[in-house]
């Protein structure tokens, strides 16, 4: 749910870039999937509050759900941002479609995927925990760069730019960039997990 939510966040990004008209649709499409994600964070918290399982880890267990459920979140705002920012004004749109924003989008997933890897790990293979942990740091770690790169190209702008639209941009640049950082925060606390002897 939570991968849907970033995937669906993706497409918004690329449709504010070429002017599609099924922006307000898609943005619409993630606020579905975020309050999905919570929903079914609620229900998983309930369980595991209920239950008799996972023993002296279940705090991390909660901590991990809620660090998963924040990379939705993250999609929910970059979205917002995004399509208010650039409500009315294309004069930024460029940066949309630059090679920089194409490596950040791509990054963020791939950072998800890793996470979704390092959670099969942890249910399948303690050993390989450790090096997944790593991948999604990795990620985050190239999506810092990418975020660099576009906060340069963004202050690069023009100085006819509206000022709005530069703080609006940057703001959108950030909230994004929360999805790796997220994902990284959820990989510490599976790496904490097995440090426990979870798994």
């Amino acid at each position: 749910m939570v991968k849907s939510s970033v995937t669906a966040f993706e497409k918004v990004v690329e449709a504010v870039a070429s002017g599609d008209p099924e922006v307000v649709s898609l943005n619409e499409r993630v606020f579905e999937l975020q309050t999905r994600a919570d929903q079914m964070k609620r229900e998983l918290e309930a369980k595991i509050a209920e239950g008799a399982f996972f023993g002296g880890v279940r705090e991390d267990i909660l901590g991990l759900i809620g660090e998963i459920n924040l990379i939705a979140k993250s999609a929910k705002d970059s979205t917002r941002l995004l399509v208010i920012g650039t409500r009315g004004d294309s004069s930024g749109v460029g940066i949309l479609k630059s090679e920089h924003m194409t490596k950040f989008l791509a990054i963020l997933l791939e950072s998800l995927t890793a996470l979704q890897t390092l959670v099969k790990a942890l249910q399948e293979d303690r050993k390989a925990v450790v090096a997944q942990v790593h991948a999604v740091q990795e990620c985050e770690e190239r999506a810092d760069l990418e975020k660099a790169a576009l906060l340069t190209e963004l202050f690069n702008f023009p100085r006819a730019t509206d000022p709005v639209l530069t703080i609006e941009l940057r703001d959108f640049i950030f909230a994004a960039d929360n999805i790796a950082d997220n994902a990284e925060d959820a990989s510490d606390v599976v790496f904490v997990l097995v440090a426990k002897g979870y798994g």
